[in-house]
């Protein structure tokens, strides 16, 4: 049986602001970016509970995102023994600048620290523990849960296939 915990409409709609400003865009820019599919004034209504979104347009919206739709409607949570023993960081998806995303350059440092204290100059991804999502979570101000949202929500991760 599947465990969904109970959101409020408020809950939801948080959890959709969320992953728009994970994916550091504006709500403008979610209009310039989709070519106008998606309206600033559109989005801006479900992120506030004032327009009502059907399960159509939140998985179109959650496709238009690149997550998951339980992501999307806040309703995944990360369970530390789903996530296996080990998560792999794409560092390379770091090294881009965004200033739309300051926390790159807090998980790149880390990935850095890691790197040489293991000595491991491979640059491009690196193996962590589930505990590590306890640190990136105080250096980009989440909780292990946040942080792995967070890391999964701009490709920073590396999925086995």
């Amino acid at each position: 049986m599947l465990n969904i915990p109970e959101r409020s409409i408020e809950e939801i709609a948080a959890s959709i602001k969320a992953v728009r400003k994970a994916k550091g865009l504006t709500l403008m820019e979610v209009e310039i970016k989709s070519n106008g599919i998606w309206k600033a004034v559109v989005i801006g209504s479900y992120e506030r509970c004032d327009r009502a979104l059907s399960v159509k347009k939140a998985v179109s919206l959650a496709n238009f995102y690149q997550v998951p739709l339980e992501q999307l409607l806040g309703i995944a949570k990360v369970e530390s023994s789903s996530l296996g023993g080990k998560i792999t960081l794409d560092i390379r998806a770091t090294s881009n600048p965004n200033p739309y995303l300051p926390e790159l350059e807090a998980i790149r440092n880390f990935a850095t620290l890691i790197c040489a204290r293991r000595r491991d100059w491979n640059g491009e991804v690196l193996s962590i523990r589930n505990s590590d999502l306890g640190t990136i979570g105080l250096l980009i101000n989440k909780d292990e849960n946040g942080a792995y949202e967070f890391l999964a929500a701009n490709r920073l991760l590396l999925v086995k296939r």
